[in-house]
């Protein structure tokens, strides 16, 4: 287990984007969310009255992104059909829009540890990254790579009717670019039960190779890995146009004709 606590990359402007990514979502998970949520677990609704299970399941389903509705365009209201894996008790909600749900879905968390390890994650990489490239295309690298994870998780869960909700793969957008823009970059982690700097590129390396060797059903790891190699890419290209104002300038060399004199 290795848990990201800080970086030791400075930063030179106020994270404004990055406060108010974790206020809204910390606002939609204590105002918004069903309160079952804040002292239970969305994946298991064991201990949840009928009534709070229900509201769960018509929350989750009303909000998260659903893998079967992202491949016809539809609700499962209107009728759409899927053949994979899905609880026939679970509601088909009214008045949904399948494209507002690919953003909608990374605003809401399923539990208290699940939101407030992503919000740890984001406060750790987001940061810096926000510094390098600016709020608006940090916003913007944000927003898309978190809909990309998405798409990730539902071309390899194409039938499901399950729905996906969290932020993580958004934030693994955020790592990804973190990678590029500070590889270098010291991360004091909890690993093994000791607190130890990390070199960025060996954290989030490890990271995004255990995606792919993960068991645990209940965690998008693909949208995780889908998100990260986003986020990346696009860092690649970033990092050509934001060049990194700590780059130290390159020395001046002599011209083709210099010389001195005796």
């Amino acid at each position: 287990m290795a848990l990201p606590i800080h970086d030791d990359a400075p930063t030179k402007r106020i994270p404004w984007v990055t406060y108010a990514l974790i206020v809204v979502n910390v606002v939609v998970f204590l105002f918004l969310e069903p309160a079952a949520l804040q002292g239970g677990d969305a994946n298991s609704t064991k201990g949840f009255s009928s009534t709070e299970e229900r509201d769960v399941n018509a929350f989750a389903y009303k909000w998260g992104a659903i893998p079967c509705e992202i491949q016809h365009m539809k609700s499962l209201h209107d009728g759409v059909r899927c053949t994979g894996e899905r609880d026939p008790s679970e509601p088909a909600v009214s008045g949904k829009i399948v494209l507002l749900s690919l953003l909608t879905a990374m605003f809401i968390h399923g539990s208290v540890l699940h939101i407030a390890g992503n919000m740890l994650f984001l406060w750790v990489f987001g940061n810096n990254v926000e510094d390098r490239i600016g709020p608006v295309p940090y916003l913007a690298l944000y927003l898309i790579t978190g809909v990309i994870a998405t798409f990730g998780h539902a071309l390899f869960h194409w039938n499901d009717a399950v729905p996906v909700l969290g932020a993580s793969g958004a934030i693994a957008g955020v790592m990804g670019a973190y990678l590029v823009f500070r590889p270098r970059g010291r991360i004091l982690t909890v690993l093994l039960w000791n607190v130890v700097y990390v070199p960025a590129w060996v954290l989030l390396g490890l990271f995004f190779v255990t995606q792919f060797i993960a068991g645990d059903d209940s965690v998008a790891w693909v949208a995780h890995a889908a998100g990260m190699g986003a986020g990346f890419l696009a860092a690649l290209v970033l990092a050509r146009i934001y060049p990194d104002p700590n780059r130290p300038l390159p020395r001046p060399t002599p011209g083709i004709g210099a010389f001195s004199r005796a």
